[in-house]
Order: structure tokens, then sequence, then C-alpha cells
């Protein structure tokens, strides 16, 4: 009898393409380079003909400290912008307006609890799928982007035990469906929300109830007792997951602009496709309804409403519409938002991994911790069509070359070098049929009034070291973060300039 062995099968490992950038002065963009080099050329000029040279020095200096500020960065920022963003948001804190009032005796009009901020003109719509079951969904619509957003609720596998193929597989199939959602060019976000909060015990209790009570139980009374008191205590405080993909549309005629109906239409036909991508990647999804859409906003925003939220659903639903998805309260802070006592904190990804990873590099920043019981993570996509990435990577390849042939003592850098590597190969893969999509990940950390803040900043740092990531946390729009990790159409590049407008709604 004679045995043969295989070699073990190595893990599959991934990397992330560098990040668009402008290999100009300094790295600058060409306003700010334009900008330098023409006070360079002002400051030879005043020199060749200034009578006093004191004063041409002293000018070249003035035109440098103003340059200067350019150059400097703090978190991916110019010195200007920030004292831009500083300045806009004194002038919000005198006029009150990061500070939001809903609910009966506020000036919100009927007196309900709308969504703040970004969210307070948006629309929810009823929408039914092309097909036999005639399912309904709930459809998102930012009335001045023209976005419209459908949310799906998911059931990824996890951590069972499943054959590395199969893992792979499944990675390769969601890349496939974010390439296949994105073909059309009108999706302007796709947006993965994974969060985690503490059980409530309803649904667990639901079910041993239906189970227990009904006729004819296997065992007798005393099992179906354990079985009641088991659910009533056990299931309360442990940790629970939620996953949703939200994918938001951008309406791209003038008729689906004028008529939110048409554009709904639109979204219904093209549903069938989608979910069927999103099964192939073993995610199991499901579109999720309006009254279920607002449910998760309003614990959300009211983490202590879920009890109540899940127990009318479990007697046939509950009565609020999207008006009343919101806090009674909220304060935007520079660093932190608070709503319906408690404090959010939202992080941002600054660095991605340098280096290649395997498929569970974000697991520790996924899975429940208990010293951060509320956490919610959202993997942002922007995908871009076929034009548009040959556009974008064509600019990336100059920048490139640029940054290669800008020659110093020893030669082009191992760093220019490198980049210009990854751009070409981004550029064959784009020939193979492959998508171009921009990555962001934001990070929102929920804690009761009164707990320790600081250590769950910490742990949030600690959780983005662990998963290979640099997390820093948003300044001046903390309520848009927040709103941006729900999955609800929130896109900070769309949505971050209307804040000034609409902070305190």
């Amino acid at each position: 009898m004679s045995t043969t062995t295989t070699p073990m099968r190595h893990r599959q490992t991934y990397m992330i393409g560098p990040a668009p950038r402008e290999s100009f002065l300094f790295g600058l963009n060409i306003a700010a380079s334009v900008y330098l080099f023409a006070c360079a050329i002002v400051g030879v000029f005043a020199l060749s003909i200034a009578d006093n040279k004191l004063y041409a020095l002293a000018f070249i200096g003035v035109m440098g400290i103003t340059a200067l500020p350019l150059i400097l960065r703090f978190q991916r920022k110019t010195i200007y912008q920030w004292v831009v963003l500083y300045s806009q948001w004194l002038i919000h804190m005198s006029k009150g307006e990061n500070l939001y009032l809903s609910g009966r005796f506020s000036r919100v009009p009927g007196g309900t609890n709308r969504l703040p901020g970004v969210l307070y003109d948006s629309v929810l719509h009823d929408g039914w799928v092309q097909h036999q079951s005639r399912q309904k969904f709930g459809v998102i619509e930012m009335p001045k982007t023209h976005q419209f957003t459908i949310v799906i609720e998911c059931w990824p596998q996890g951590n069972e035990a499943i054959d590395q193929d199969a893992v792979d597989t499944s990675v390769f199939s969601w890349g496939a469906a974010v390439n296949f959602i994105s073909q059309t060019g009108d999706v302007d976000g796709i947006t993965v929300v994974i969060e985690n909060g503490p059980e409530s015990g309803n649904r667990l209790r639901r079910e041993v109830r239906s189970m227990a009570h009904g006729d004819g139980f296997y065992g007798g009374e005393l099992p179906a007792r354990m079985m009641l008191e088991s659910a009533e205590y056990l299931a309360t405080g442990t940790p629970r997951l939620w996953a949703r993909v939200a994918i938001t549309y951008r309406a791209a005629t003038a008729s689906r602009r004028k008529d939110p109906g048409e554009q709904i239409k639109e979204l219904a036909r093209r549903i069938g496709g989608v979910l069927t991508v999103l099964n192939e990647a073993q995610l199991n999804p499901r579109l999720l309804a309006s009254e279920e859409i607002v449910s998760f906003v309003k614990h959300s925003y009211t983490p202590a409403a879920l009890n109540d939220l899940e127990l009318s659903e479990m007697k046939g639903g509950h009565d609020l519409g999207w008006e009343d998805a919101g806090p009674q309260a909220q304060k935007a802070n520079i660093s932190n938002l608070f709503h319906d006592g408690c404090y959010s904190t939202t992080w941002e990804m600054a660095e991605r991994p340098k280096n290649a990873f395997v498929e569970t590099v974000l697991r520790p920043l996924l899975d429940p911790n208990p010293d951060v019981l509320r956490k919610r993570v959202a993997i942002c996509y922007r995908p871009h069509s076929p034009a548009e990435a040959a556009t974008i990577i064509g600019r990336d390849l100059k920048h490139a070359n640029s940054g290669v042939n800008r020659l110093g003592k020893n030669g082009p850098s191992f760093e220019a070098q490198q980049r210009l590597k990854s751009v070409e190969d981004q550029l064959e893969e784009q020939g193979h049929g492959h998508g171009l999509t921009m990555i962001g990940v934001l990070v929102t950390v929920t804690t009761p009034d009164g707990e320790d803040r600081p250590k769950a900043d910490s742990v949030t740092k600690d959780l983005g070291t662990r998963s290979s990531l640099r997390l820093q946390r948003l300044w001046f729009t903390q309520d848009t973060g927040f709103a941006a990790t729900l999955g609800i159409g929130v896109l900070m590049p769309s949505h971050t300039k209307n804040v000034a407008k609409k902070l305190g709604a």
C-alpha cells in the first residue's frame, strides 16, 4: 500500500493599487505648483531690479511664508485647508447650527424626528422587484444630488470551517460582483457595513416560545421550561452582527432626475442581476423593505430604542416613518457627535496596508470587541466606469513617469519605481477586463454617556493597527461621517460640501 502527499497550498494574497497622486512640485497639485513657480520668478525679478536688496529679500520672505502652508500638510490637508475648515466651524458655532433638536416642541415642521444634517431632505420610496414574487424594497433618494440608494441585508458565511479554495472563490466572486455592478457607469458608491451591537434576546425568545408553546413539543414540560429560562437570560448582552450592502445609483437622464418613479423602475429591473452576483459571492442577500431601513437607522441614532423596535416588529411592525427615523437631540462637536444620550466618534482610514495581505486582514476590526460593544465599520467603494478608469490610469501613469524622471543624486527613488510598476500592472489588468475602484474605510464607535471614551478611542486605534490600517479621527465632519457609516446613501465626496448648509438642518 502506498500513500501520496500533496504539497501544502499557500493562501492567496492581495494588494491594493497606489492611490492617485499628482507629481508636480513637492507632490502638490498644478495650481499650488504654479503659485510656487510664480513666487520664484517674481523673487528673482525683484532681486534683479531692486535698488535695495534688503527690501527685495523681505519681499521674497513674505512670499515664502505665504507659500509655506501650501507645502506643509497635516492629515493629508494643507494648513490653508485647515484654516478654512476651522473658520467655517467657528461661524457655525456662533450661529448655533451644530445643535439639532427635533420632536413635538421643536422647529421641525410637523414636530417629527427628521434625520439631521445632510439627510434632512432625503426621501424614502417603495419599489417592487420585477419578477413573480413582487418583493417590496426601500429606495432612499437624495434630491440635491439625484442619488438613489438600495439597501441589501446579507448573511456571509463567516468563520465556519470551509476550505481555502472556497474562500478564494468567494473573494474572487465579490470582486466580480463589484465590477458587474459598476459596469453601467451610474453607480456612485457601494458601501459594505459590518455593525456590532448588543443582542437584546428578543429574536431567540420569540423562536423558543414558538417551539416550547407549540403543540406536540418533544420532551415534556421540564425541557420546555428550561429552554424558556435559558432564552430569557443567556442571549441578553451577547454580541450581535449586522451585515449590509448599500448601492448608490445616480439618475443619469433628465426624466429620471425629474421623476423618481422612473429611476425606481430602472433599479427594479437591475436588482435581479445584483442579487444574483451577490449570491454567487456567498453573501445570501435579501432586499430590505422601507420599514426595516427605518428600524436600523432609528436604533443607530437612538440605541435605547432597539428593544422597543424589535418588540414592535414581533407584534406586526412599528408605526415609524422616515420622518421619525432621526434623533430627538444631536450636537456635532469638532471630534465627536452627541446623539440621544450617546457619543459617537467616526474614524477614517489614513493609511492602507502597504504590503500584501490575506483575506482576513480586517478581522480584528470587524469582529465584536467587549471594549467597544457598539461599532460600525463601513468599507466604501467608489467604482469607476471603464471610460473613467482608462482616463484615471492614464493620468496616474503620466504622473508616475514624471516621478521616475525627476532624478536625484542616486537616480529615481525606490518609491517612485514601485509606484510606476504598480500603475503599469493596473493598466495591464484593466486590459484584461478588470475594473478600477477607489476604496476607503470609516469606523464609527458609539459609547453611552458616562462611559470611558478615551479607552474606546485607544482600543479603536489598536484594532486598526492590528488590521494593518492607520485610523485617524474625522475633524469638523463627525455628523456626516456618522451618516456615511450607516450605508443609506451618504457618500463623503458627494455630501461633505453640503455640511456647511445642513449642520443643524
